[in-house]
């Protein structure tokens, strides 16, 4: 391609640079008062042209040689980048996910670096929830699993009765059975292929509903549960998911509340209707606070849990954050340790 441009340069040259030059010599001619004046003029028009050419002959050599000089080492770089790119891409694909390129500055090849670079660290930290996921599901599947592998050798041993072992043995099962519809419930949230029907509905009748299946429980605990309507709102919504949202909040509120009660507060927010639950419970630890909405995320989660607590696998919240985004919502949480927590949800206005 360079020596076609370069040749190309000079044919142009050559036959265009008699145009420019035809007027001064016979200017040139005339000044001197030549009488010969044809063969003056072809003896200077072959002059100017013979050292035209090979100037431009010098020149066009010169130019050909310093570009493919430039040439070689532009296309070096370029192959020397490629190649640790190729190097690289074969030991992510090999495992190694913490592989990083070096950055090269702002211009193509610095943008190949840094967007490898960000695929990079999508995959090493794809990798590690993957890790995580696998890990603390082995732990949720272990526990159960040994207290009914524990339960059914002493059954075998004599030493319990099916009338006592029975039930422990049940509730074991189910909680196996949580397991798994937890599993099935946060992979459809995170695939977004959880159906969500919006229709028009009442924030304060929807906050009733879920504050109406906690009664007992509440009262059973000590604890007040309160709800104040400061403005009944039309919002757009599922109002199946809108309640799963809700009761998941009120059961996350009971179970960390010692004392005092919860409050649901319903109003308007803004441009939108926002429901509050907030406790006087046990609150988060500000270095937790970030990760709550993660899946199988527990603020303490070397601590075993009782085998007769019944509680979820921990994907309550991330299974809630998706259903709001879901119906176009949000969801956040505000915690001071020692004192309460308050989640709000908020939900777009019917116009």
């Amino acid at each position: 391609m360079i020596t076609l441009a370069a040749t190309t340069m000079i044919v142009i040259a050559e036959w265009t640079a008699p145009l420019f030059y035809r007027g001064h010599i016979d200017e040139m001619v005339q000044m001197f008062g030549i009488t010969d004046i044809p063969a003056m003029r072809r003896q200077l028009s072959q002059g100017f042209t013979g050292a035209f050419g090979s100037a431009l002959i010098v020149a066009g050599t010169v130019t050909l040689v310093v570009a493919l000089i430039v040439s070689a080492f532009v296309s070096r770089q370029i192959l020397r980048s490629v190649q640790r790119v190729s190097h690289a891409s074969t030991r992510i694909a090999a495992g190694h996910y913490a592989e990083r390129l070096p950055e090269l500055g702002q211009d193509e090849l610095g943008e190949l670096t840094s967007s490898f670079n960000r695929m990079a660290e999508a995959l090493e930290a794809t990798e590690t929830r993957r890790r995580e996921l696998i890990g603390t599901v082995a732990h949720e599947l272990r526990t159960p699993l040994t207290g009914m592998r524990g339960l059914t050798e002493g059954l075998l041993d004599g030493v319990f009765q099916i009338e006592d072992a029975g039930p422990d043995i049940l509730r074991e099962i189910r909680r196996l059975e949580r397991l798994t519809q937890d599993l099935s419930l946060v992979t459809q949230a995170e695939a977004r292929v959880i159906p969500v029907t919006l229709v028009p509905v009442s924030l304060a009748a929807q906050a009733r509903t879920a504050c109406a299946q906690f009664e007992r429980p509440f009262v059973s605990k000590a604890l007040t549960l309160t709800l104040e309507v400061a403005q009944d709102v039309q919002v757009s919504a599922d109002p199946d998911r809108l309640t799963q949202v809700l009761v998941n909040l009120l059961s996350n509120a009971l179970r960390h509340t010692h004392q005092g009660g919860v409050t649901v507060w319903v109003g308007r927010h803004g441009k939108a209707g926002r429901v509050e639950v907030r406790d006087t419970g046990e609150g988060i630890a500000p270095r937790d606070l970030p990760h709550v909405f993660e899946r199988f995320y527990r603020a303490d989660s070397s601590r075993a849990r009782d085998a007769t607590e019944s509680v979820g696998a921990g994907v309550g919240l991330t299974v809630s954050q998706h259903l709001m985004e879901a119906m176009g919502g949000a969801i956040h949480v505000i915690s001071t340790e020692g004192q309460g927590t308050s989640f709000s949800v908020s939900l777009p206005l019917v116009t």
